[in-house]
């Protein structure tokens, strides 16, 4: 235990310092620089490049392999992108956000306030594309800050930072972990609630809603949720624009959960849309997801598609 809190420490002051090092340079040579070292990370990490391959040939099996590798070394570049983000998290302001961030016209602010953002309750949906943790702080600095639910981090030192980072702007964390009844007290109040739900989850977790054209394992608690209290749930992402540093998000009109008396099949049918839409973003967007996750890991048969000698 002593060697691992020691081990942490280290890999903290080591992130802390890389980050401030970023975090002043200037851009012309931040994202640069990030994304040469993103890329290099990914010729090194044979592991997760094998895996963002899997993935991609499940999602793109029309595709040849050469667009493949194309889209998951610009994917690996955006993860750079994302780093120049948070080196700069701290220096946001409102001022700052409207000049870097903007609402897609059409499908932005308003269908979050055709849910009833701002004076009820709002369920948020979002996935692991682009500079995700850019998001939830862009949106509170537009006046209105929400609570998401995340994993800790297993480093308890980047946990904290991480999380003083996140709640700075007015956001709030409510940790995955017994995470329902604070869920329920703060949509109680008024608040939102953000997810993030583009990630494999364990067979009792969730429900297999297709992706893609393949099972995956999809966690139901926010379709639960929403069922439970008939609180609309808004697909909300962010997207770069050509300018590096300047950013797109995007809100889908709100979806509402059925209550037809089959719990199951309500659940079931409300995150499958919710995988679809999903999927239409990464389809249009395909180099801004973190393609190097087991995203279908769990599978009904019990097949992993990463097994030892799966051809990529």
């Amino acid at each position: 235990m002593p060697l691992k809190r020691a081990l942490d420490g280290l890999v903290y002051l080591l992130v802390r310092v890389f980050l401030a090092f970023i975090g002043v340079l200037p851009s012309f040579l931040a994202y640069p620089f990030c994304e040469s070292l993103a890329v290099l990370v990914y010729l090194l990490d044979g592991k997760h490049r094998r895996i963002g391959l899997i993935n991609l040939n499940i999602a793109f099996p029309e595709r040849d392999e050469q667009w493949k590798r194309r889209i998951l070394r610009k994917s690996v570049q955006q993860l750079g992108d994302h780093l120049v983000e948070l080196s700069r998290l701290h220096r946001l302001t409102p001022e700052k956000v409207k000049r870097r961030v903007r609402f897609e016209e059409g499908r932005g602010l308003e269908n979050y306030l055709k849910a009833g953002g701002g004076v009820e309750p709002v369920l948020f949906l979002t996935a692991h594309i682009s500079a995700w943790e850019l998001l939830p702080v862009a949106q509170a600095l537009y006046g209105h800050p929400l609570s998401f639910v995340v994993r800790p981090l297993d480093n308890p030192f980047l946990d904290r930072w991480l999380t003083r980072l996140r709640t700075r702007c007015g956001n709030q964390i409510i940790s995955k972990q017994g995470s329902m009844r604070p869920v329920l007290k703060t949509l109680k109040a008024g608040g939102d609630v953000g997810f993030l739900l583009d990630q494999n989850s364990q067979e009792k977790e969730g429900v297999y809603v297709p992706l893609f054209g393949h099972p995956a394992s999809t966690n139901s608690s926010l379709a639960a949720l929403s069922r439970k209290t008939s609180i609309s749930i808004v697909a909300g992402f962010i997207f770069p624009r050509h300018r590096r540093g300047q950013y797109t998000i995007r809100f889908y009109p709100p979806i509402e959960v059925s209550r037809s008396g089959d719990v199951q099949k309500d659940i079931s049918e409300a995150m499958a849309r919710l995988n679809r839409r999903i999927e239409e973003v990464i389809r249009e967007y395909p180099h801004c997801w973190l393609w190097g996750h087991r995203r279908f890991q769990t599978q009904p048969d019990g097949r992993s598609p990463y097994q030892a000698g799966e051809k990529v």
